[in-house]
């Protein structure tokens, strides 16, 4: 595939609702987490060479804030929260207004994915119709490359990735932690190095007294967040 031949849809709950297994945060806490990492994803995917848009899914009005600031495009839908439904929604919105692009699907809770790793991963989903890249557990899914929406289907969630292989999705081996490590617990960003990290989640990790709970390894000072909008 060239550069920007790409578009992502990245769902995302509400901030309110998400990060609910980061056990010994405040629920204040786990909601400015989910912010950040938000940040940071989409921040690195419109940095991203091969990314032509970014479409975020969600049903929440604080999130489709959080994306636009950040230079992205929103599906908002009405109902009740359902990952899959809004993923697949705005995966065909997307396939309308971007007829000649391939699709992906990309995780909100990679808080240490940087451009290149977008970027890498993409090109090997390229000769593939349906990819999918597993996360550091091997069991989750962390992206998926697709040819059409109709080529989704409702797995996102715990198990999702052997139900995406028995469904004939080719399984990329990626080996960027950044881009497999999404963040689900609070072991899972003690997994992360402080120092990859993107600037938005450094700097919520600097606003923890002694960083999350279990944080024993020093956290240099973040940079100020933000995120570098496309031109």
């Amino acid at each position: 595939m060239t550069p920007g031949s790409w578009v992502v849809v990245v769902p995302a709950k509400s901030f309110a609702a998400a990060k609910t297994r980061c056990v010994g945060l405040a629920a204040a806490d786990r909601a400015a987490l989910a912010r950040a990492m938000l940040t940071d994803v989409l921040g690195g995917l419109t940095r991203a060479r091969r990314v032509r848009a970014v479409v975020v899914a969600t049903t929440d009005p604080e999130v489709a804030a959080v994306a636009l600031a950040c230079g992205a495009v929103v599906a908002a839908s009405a109902g009740p929260p359902d990952l899959n439904r809004e993923a697949h929604a705005a995966l065909r919105l997307a396939g309308e207004a971007y007829g000649d692009a391939r699709l992906a699907v990309v995780m909100a809770d990679l808080a240490a994915a940087r451009p290149a790793e977008f970027d890498a991963a993409l090109a090997a989903a390229g000769p593939y119709p349906r990819a999918v890249v597993p996360d550091a557990d091997g069991t989750g899914t962390t992206l998926l490359a697709l040819t059409e929406a109709a080529d989704f289907r409702p797995y996102l969630g715990p198990g999702s990735r052997r139900r995406f292989l028995a469904d004939g999705y080719h399984d990329l081996p990626v080996l960027s932690r950044g881009l497999r490590r999404d963040v689900d617990t609070v072991a899972h960003l003690l997994d992360l190095r402080a120092g990859h990290l993107g600037a938005s989640t450094r700097a919520w990790v600097a606003t923890q007294p002694a960083g999350p709970p279990g944080v024993t390894r020093p956290v240099r000072p973040a940079q100020p967040p933000g995120v570098r909008h496309p031109a």
